[in-house]
């Protein structure tokens, strides 16, 4: 079963190595959480085919001490290691934790199975070994402070297999890969302490588990069989766990905050345990895990983020005044892009990517108040220049992480963060000079239109109040810090909802109807309009004017027109390779027979009918429908246009008798 591996402890022949070891300090804290986002980054670094998602998987399974004893014979070297730090109080809390973690707290008695964490990837090239001291097998098992990362990579510095070794109560792990060319490398490896065997010999901290003398065993048929690759890549197996009931949720949400992007643009695929998180459900498992839109906590509490708004901020880029997308050359960093989604109650917050797509920060900036942001910067250069600000745990941009010259700050990363910083706030204060016009309210659309309420412009203001902002360049500034901004807590949790059945490409509300009274009595409901305040006015002129008479006779059929009180508004999406518009009408009253005359205008420069190709209520005479019945309240129409354009609609409504 064991294919007759053991451990292997060098003897020491340098300096001793203590119980605190500064690997897997960073990611103490919340074990679970780190793992998510060191493991899935390192696997996106090793895609093969760019083509398709990288696919993670992270599963659980038991050891069992009766099928693999020989492993389970490092509990001899944490005895040493405890005997060996016998007066260190850091080295008795380690070593004993480790003890009860593998005995049991039941006196002559040990576990038979100790549960472990298997994190596989697919469609990557898997690590492969030699002698030298830059390849990924080396890099991750068998040294410290060693990176094999290529440039564009998530990582830089080799420290993050910390995460790794911190979740396991056993400092210890087992690594399996096949690369591209069906080459296998097994080994085991843990972290201890310098400690004496049972000959009194000292040995190394570093123990690997294999059975080819204390090196990577690259014979598949001498690799134990529950550790075997089938195709390229890498399994990393956590040996032991300890009890986390809320394992799961956490590395779930983990998943959703730090990779939202990576998996929305197809570039990743997760499965935590059962749950499979791809693009198309996950919209609808952020939806299970996220409540509203709000953020608590500030920008540096990553497990009190929340993905949903940045996600629409992307997904929603353009399709309104709300979601809006700027994109620039800069100078240093190239070409850069950011996405921002206005609305009361967001967390004035932007989320800074790389090409890893996964989010490094947050920052808050008040220039604008109500709103969610993305920054990517996914060009070569400004990756690989970003990529070397990063800190171990890849949570910073910072000029002094930055490789120095001659021990001086690189004046180009000094550039690179200050056009981001510049470009940013440059966007924002153009943003806070402006105010939306008033939205007519439109309650319960959601009910009757398969696009999100939230695409059509809300009926509130946003407030721009133009208030100082973060800035993360090391340059002095006059701009808040961090801490001086803090964060804002929602004060309007609005309902959510990010999976409509239909994507959306654009859509358009109308104003408020103005109403003006014939000499009559009659009134005359005037809807529609191009998005002004004031609400817009029928066209003076064109098919089917009514010349803003309270009734009108058709000569052709003896008939009487009279205009109808509705209110409407307009959205205009994409199916099937056509623009279809929705009317959405609220009649006051029931109307047998009506007729609604469309009218565009401001987008394409005209300001007359357009033919209707296609209606699903009434019958299409041009610019016109006839025939229609509308119920009191509302009523939806689907309409497509001739041109199959996008448009601002006008409309005159029709009661005929």
């Amino acid at each position: 079963m064991e294919k007759n591996c053991t451990w292997h402890f060098k003897p020491e022949g340098g300096g001793e190595i203590g119980p605190n070891d500064p690997l897997h300090i960073t990611f103490k804290g919340n074990p679970y959480y780190s793992i998510v986002r060191e493991a899935i980054q390192n696997s996106l670094d090793a895609i093969n085919d760019t083509t398709k998602p990288v696919e993670v998987a992270f599963k659980y399974f038991d050891l069992d001490r009766q099928e693999y004893p020989a492993f389970f014979k490092i509990e001899d070297n944490i005895t040493q290691c405890l005997e060996y730090y016998s007066e260190n109080t850091d080295a008795k809390r380690l070593f004993d934790e480790m003890l009860k973690y593998l005995n049991g707290t039941e006196e002559g008695k040990k576990k038979l199975k100790i549960s472990c964490l298997r994190i596989s990837d697919a469609n990557t090239k898997g690590m492969y070994f030699d002698e030298g001291t830059t390849s990924p097998f080396y890099a991750f098992l068998r040294a410290s402070g060693v990176s094999s990362k290529n440039q564009g990579a998530g990582g830089s510095f080799g420290f993050g297999k910390g995460a790794y070794f911190a979740l396991s109560p056993i400092k210890t792990l087992i690594v399996s890969s096949k690369d591209i060319d069906e080459n296998v490398y097994f080994e085991g490896a843990t972290r201890l302490t310098t400690h004496k065997d049972k000959d009194g010999n000292k040995r190394s901290a570093f123990g690997f588990y294999d059975n080819n003398q204390g090196n990577p065993i690259t014979e598949k048929d001498n690799i134990p069989e529950i550790f075997r690759r089938a195709e390229s890549g890498t399994d990393v197996n956590i040996i032991g766990l300890w009890n986390e009931p809320n394992r799961k949720r956490l590395m779930i949400k983990s998943v959703l905050n730090n990779f939202w992007l990576a998996i929305y643009d197809e570039k990743l695929t997760v499965q935590i345990d059962e749950v499979l998180i791809n693009k198309a459900n996950i919209e609808t498992i952020i939806d299970e895990y996220f409540e509203g839109q709000a953020e608590s906590g500030t920008p540096s509490e990553i497990e009190s983020w929340n993905p949903k708004s940045y996600l629409k901020a992307v997904k929603y880029a353009g399709i309104n005044g709300q979601f809006r997308v700027f994109e620039q050359n800069l100078v240093t960093a190239g070409k850069v892009k950011l996405y921002i989604y206005l609305e009361k109650g967001l967390p004035n917050r932007t989320s800074y990517f790389r090409i890893p797509k996964m989010v490094v920060f947050k920052r808050t900036n008040r220039k604008v108040n109500g709103y969610s942001a993305v920054f990517i910067c996914d060009n070569k250069k400004g990756n690989e220049m970003l990529r070397l600000m990063e800190n171990p745990a890849h949570n910073e941009w910072n000029v002094d992480n930055y490789p120095k010259n001659e021990g001086q700050v690189n004046t180009e990363a000094r550039k690179v963060l200050n056009e981001i910083s510049n470009f940013i706030n440059t966007t924002l204060e153009s943003l806070s000079k402006t105010r939306s016009g008033e939205k007519i309210k439109f309650i319960g659309l959601e009910e009757y239109l398969s696009i999100p309420e939230d695409l059509l412009e809300k009926d509130e203001e946003y407030e721009f109040d133009g208030l100082n902002s973060n800035n993360f360049s090391d340059q002095s500034s006059r701009e808040q810090t961090e801490d001086e901004t803090g964060s804002i807590t929602s004060t309007k949790d609005s309902p959510v909802n990010i999976n409509p059945t239909v994507k959306v490409q654009q859509s358009e509300v109308t104003d408020e109807t103005d109403i003006e009274a014939t000499k009559d009595g009659e009134e005359i409901i005037l809807t529609g309009g191009e998005n002004d305040t004031s609400g817009g006015d029928a066209p003076s002129d064109g098919p089917g004017n009514t010349e803003n008479a309270g009734s009108k006779t058709d000569d052709s059929s003896g008939t009487n027109k009279i205009i109808a009180k509705v209110n409407f508004k307009v959205a205009a999406q994409i199916e099937n390779g056509h623009i279809y518009h929705y009317l959405i009408i609220n009649s006051i009253n029931e109307i047998e027979n009506a007729e609604l005359e469309l009218f565009v205008g401001a987008d394409n420069d005209r300001d007359d009918g357009i033919e209707i190709k296609e209606v699903d209520k009434g019958i299409i005479s041009k610019n016109t429908i006839k025939d229609l019945q509308l119920g009191q309240g509302v009523t939806k129409i689907k309409i497509r246009f001739d041109d199959n354009v996008k448009h601002s609609v006008k409309l005159k409504a029709y009661e005929i008798q």
